[in-house]
């Protein structure tokens, strides 16, 4: 398997250049999508150049606006349970924290869909093992980049924020060339004579 994990600079530079099959997709909104959400998506972006700055723009609004709660009450009837949510209830569980900023990107060009998983769990102290309850069922949006795939954003509160690094050190190695006993060793010269 190849894992890819691209660093802040990365994803800035990734582009938009997105493949039909993806923007068919993941560009999909309802017919009758707030406006409200749209002009809240484009005003939070605001000044930012890329999907990338737009994405951690939107997911640092949904950390430092909406309080997490384990179950919310009821939107008011015939009001859109989004914006109910993002401009008067302020509360939200993962599936809203992610479905908000989905949409949110969605309304900017940038592609984006809701994950389902489980949230990493708690660690066994008497081991390194986690274990991961019903409890840790969680939702999260993950967004677009070309060449690096799906890169998954952490709006709900209840959980730790995504820190990436903001470019990759180039480390040399610490190991001399030909000092590896990874790396298959070549015999020394040996003068070879037809005598012996």
């Amino acid at each position: 398997a190849v894992l890819k994990n691209p660093n802040t600079q990365q994803l800035r530079e990734a582009g938009q250049a997105y493949p039909v099959w993806l923007t068919d997709k993941y560009l999909q909104l309802p017919e009758n999508f707030s406006p409200r959400i749209r002009e809240l998506a484009s005003e939070i972006t605001a000044g930012n150049e890329n999907p990338y700055d737009k994405a951690v723009a939107i997911t640092r609004y949904l950390r430092d606006n909406i309080a997490y709660a384990d179950s919310l009450p009821q939107a008011p009837r015939n009001q859109d349970p989004l914006e109910w949510m993002l401009f008067e209830n302020k509360q939200a569980y993962c599936v809203y924290y992610a479905t908000a900023e989905v949409l949110m990107l969605r309304s900017l060009g940038i592609p984006a869909r809701l994950a389902v998983g489980f949230a990493e769990g708690e660690q066994d102290e008497s081991s390194s093992d986690y274990v991961v309850r019903k409890l840790d069922a969680h939702a999260w949006p993950e967004v677009y980049f070309p060449e690096y795939g799906w890169v998954e954003f952490e709006p709900t509160t209840n959980q730790e924020p995504i820190e990436r690094p903001e470019a990759r050190e180039e480390r040399p190695s610490s190991v001399p060339f030909g000092n590896n006993p990874a790396q298959p060793q070549s015999q020394p010269d040996v003068e070879f004579t037809p005598d012996q």
